[in-house]
């Protein structure tokens, strides 16, 4: 792959994730290497979370890179599923989604990052709900949210702007559901 087309393509990473452009770029050499050197550069879909009912928010949110300036969401991979906010970061194998669907969970008024017996809510909204079974479970790396354990992750509810496009492009490219 060219430096003209890394560049190109790190920079609509950078317009879609929000990420810098090293990030960016790293993840498209990574991306472009897995898929072989004779293939394009492979694409994925980036499903912004829905931050709709946080409020204004502190002026320290943009600094720290969280709430609704934070860009948070889920980009959809050939093999992978990125879960990224500020202060949480998961990856699911696209073999390990069982199914995926809208949630009718009720947040009963929390936003942000909660886990309950393997099953994480990770919202800014109430409204937006979609639910990911994931068999075999997950471990999430050691974070701030986890407490810095590693913990197992068998459910994921997540709020995004456009959860029906979420649901056909995770189904779309081969969930079990």
């Amino acid at each position: 792959m060219s430096h003209d087309k890394i560049r190109a393509a790190a920079r609509k990473r950078m317009a879609e994730t929000g990420e810098s452009y090293a990030t960016a770029r790293r993840e498209v050499i990574k991306n472009y290497q897995a898929a072989g050197a004779g293939a394009s550069f492979p694409s994925a879909r980036w499903f912004a979370m829905d931050y709709s009912d946080m409020g204004r928010g502190s002026w320290l949110d943009p600094l720290l890179g969280r709430g609704p300036a934070g860009n948070g969401g889920v980009e959809v991979d050939s093999d992978v599923l990125r879960v990224r906010t500020w202060d949480f970061h998961m990856d699911i194998p696209r073999g390990s989604v069982r199914s995926v669907a809208r949630s009718e969970h009720q947040t009963r008024g929390t936003i942000g990052v909660h886990a309950r017996r393997g099953t994480w809510l990770v919202n800014g909204s109430h409204e937006g709900l979609v639910e990911l079974a994931i068999d075999p479970p997950c471990y999430l790396p050691r974070q701030p949210t986890t407490l810095f354990r590693k913990m197992k992750a068998s459910s994921l509810i997540i709020s995004l702007v456009d959860p029906d496009g979420f649901i056909a492009a995770v189904q779309r490219n081969g969930s079990h559901s």
